[in-house]
């Protein structure tokens, strides 16, 4: 407390009190410290005292509750009359509705404790890390972070791939947090200067989950990722992934297959993992033998026999693939590959009558070839061995509940749940040919295209046409192949297509000499690229309809958006994709569906809107 705050202390307004406030502390502690919760803050939770100098009682509200606390003054009569108010007589308390985390140790066991947070801190650090758990595991979240910050503890969780903020928790309840996780993964409390990695499980009302833990000293302290590993992610299919019906059909086909080499690429956290052990089960029905090499095994498969990496104990990827190769296998799935020899050893394996899936860190399915010659794999090894690539990435699916507006069921992302996209690349004799020769990866992409291979993007454009995304979701996720913008068929009859990039002259000359600025550098931008597309004034307001050239697209401010729709609405013949260009402080929530077929930002590049919008066109089938 500062001092001025204790000359002139804020009074206690129990007219609101926020039951939100009162949920996150039980009854008994109030009671003991003769204080009530009365509304939160952001990461503060505003608290009525009689006493403003009690630490004791601080020190058990911020432990028990997560929050930073601010006194807030009133009397310990009014106090008592509040409490009673506050906490009904009821079946139900805080208490018994902590999350009912039961840890259970992979290396050894801690005693559990039930004594007094008012007495014993240790016991709140445990049940706070408990709860931080079960709040994670309960949110879907795939990792939880533990990040010190100069003013805090942040706790974030990662939900469909976004990372949030929860709460900020006290600075000071960072060395008993990072030591509490410490323990529970088993790994050394007193080694705070190195990087460590570790282990742990929970269950979460009746869930087993599987945790990896890893720390890493920073600037204001060891900061902490919880991976969370759900068991039941193990037994997802191919159908559940998301992936379209065209795709699965592919993926199929190349599973099918006896031999050779499969991989899948992708960031981390595109869902790899998912997808080979989805594939794994698909195959084990066949009756074969199905050996892993991991590092880590992130799911236990049944039937399966998995082979976890300890390099420090000389079982590396290449060493456990030569011991696997006599173990009479079928099938074998290398969790990355990584190096030569590992590369060398799937590559034998997969030449030799086996089907070897695998994974590697590349953008799209063509880069994963030159991935492998850079790794020092020789161009014919390659082309004999590959038999496919899947490369993918995960979008956020729009919410159900509020249609991409923000509601409780997203928690207000306006998106939940992920589905697939992907790019699949068969092998055919002509890419085969390429590979073995040491083409380019463009070449190589021109190959699989040409075989049937469709982009990661026009596989995500598919999912905003059906309303299952958004396109501000696929630019985070995937970008527009460069070369679109160079692609020179299909076209429409006339040989190129036509945009009307409007200039509204009603803001003022500033505005209109603005615009056409930016006109002149799209125009410039479309002839230096030589693309097939003329870029032209339109005219605003636009005239009626009858009067209106044939273009195949139009560009116009959110503002105009809605008067071009209606002067376009009578023709029934050629209509335009219309395209509305947002700044950052306009929302284009309602445009999505009512006013424009497509928005971007009225910040991005000429490059990216003209290959963006020839993307959609070419998709329309023009």
């Amino acid at each position: 407390m500062t001092a001025s705050s204790l000359r002139e202390p804020h009074l206690a307004d129990f007219s609101r009190v926020d039951p939100r406030a009162v949920a996150l502390l039980a009854e008994r502690w109030a009671r003991r410290h003769l204080v009530l919760p009365i509304a939160l803050d952001g990461s503060t939770i505003v608290v009525a005292t009689s006493n403003l100098l009690d630490l004791d009682a601080e020190r058990t509200v911020a432990f028990a509750t997560g929050q930073r606390v601010r006194w807030v003054y009133a009397s310990a009569s009014e106090i008592a009359r509040q409490l009673d108010r506050a906490y009904p007589e009821a079946p139900t308390r805080r208490d018994s509705a902590a999350p009912p985390v039961e840890v259970q140790h992979l290396s050894f066991g801690i005693e559990g404790t039930t004594s007094d947070p008012a007495t014993d801190g240790g016991a709140s650090v445990i049940r706070l890390v408990d709860q931080l758990l079960a709040e994670a595991i309960s949110a879907g979240a795939s990792d939880l972070h533990l990040e010190p910050e100069e003013q805090g503890f942040a706790v974030r969780h990662r939900v469909d791939g976004v990372l949030r903020t929860v709460r900020t928790l006290p600075r000071y309840l960072a060395p008993s947090l990072v030591s509490r996780v410490k323990i529970l993964s088993a790994l050394d409390i007193a080694d705070r200067m190195r990087p460590q990695d570790g282990r742990a499980r929970v269950a979460v009302l009746g869930t087993v989950v599987d945790l990896r833990v890893s720390t890493l000293p920073a600037s204001h302290g060891e900061k902490i990722v919880i991976r969370v590993l759900d068991g039941s992610a193990g037994l997802r299919t191919l159908e559940s992934i998301g992936f379209a019906a065209d795709d699965l059909l592919r993926i199929r086909s190349l599973l099918e297959r006896r031999e050779g080499l499969v991989l899948v690429t992708g960031p981390t956290g595109s869902g790899k993992t998912t997808t080979l052990y989805a594939a794994l089960r698909e195959i084990q029905s066949r009756g074969v033998n199905v050996v892993t090499v991991e590092d880590p095994i992130e799911y236990r498969l049944p039937g399966i026999v998995q082979v976890q990496v300890h390099e420090r104990a000389g079982l590396t990827f290449g060493a456990a693939l030569r011991s696997i190769m006599r173990q009479d296998p079928d099938v074998i799935l290398v969790g990355e590959i990584r190096d030569k020899e590992t590369a060398e050893i799937a590559i034998q394996a997969s030449l030799t009558g086996h089907l070897v899936l695998s994974t590697l860190h590349t953008n799209d399915a063509a880069s994963a070839i030159s991935r492998l010659v850079d790794i020092g794999v020789a161009g014919h090894q390659i082309a004999t061995a590959v038999k496919g690539v899947v490369a993918q990435r995960l979008l956020r699916r729009v919410c159900s509940a509020c249609a991409a507006t923000g509601c409780s069921s997203c928690d207000g992302s306006g998106y939940h749940g992920r589905r697939a996209i992907a790019e699949i690349l068969i092998s055919s004799p002509e890419f085969e040919r390429r590979v073995a020769a040491g083409a380019s990866t463009e070449a190589l992409a021109d190959a699989a295209r040409a075989s049937g291979c469709d982009t990661l993007w026009n596989s995500g454009l598919a999912l905003v046409r059906k309303g299952d995304t958004t396109m501000e979701e696929l630019r985070r996720v995937a970008a527009p192949p460069v070369q679109m913008v160079n692609e020179s068929a299909p076209v429409p009859d006339g040989g190129r297509f036509t945009i009307g990039w409007a200039v509204d002259q009603r803001g003022g000359e500033l505005q209109s000499t603005n615009a056409r600025q930016r006109l002149r550098d799209v125009q410039t931008e479309v002839v230096e690229l030589g693309a097939a597309v003329t870029v032209e004034e339109l005219p605003w307001p636009l005239v009626p309809p009858t009067g209106l050239p044939a273009w195949d697209a139009i560009v116009v401010s959110v503002a105009m958006a809605e008067a071009a729709r209606n002067a376009l609405a009578s023709r029934h013949e050629h209509l335009p994709l219309v395209v509305a260009l947002a700044s950052a402080r306009e929302s284009d929530d309602g445009l999505r569906d009512q006013h424009a077929d497509l928005v971007l930002s009225s910040d991005a590049p000429a490059r990216l809107i003209i290959a963006t919008i020839l993307a959609l066109l070419r998709w329309r089938g023009l």
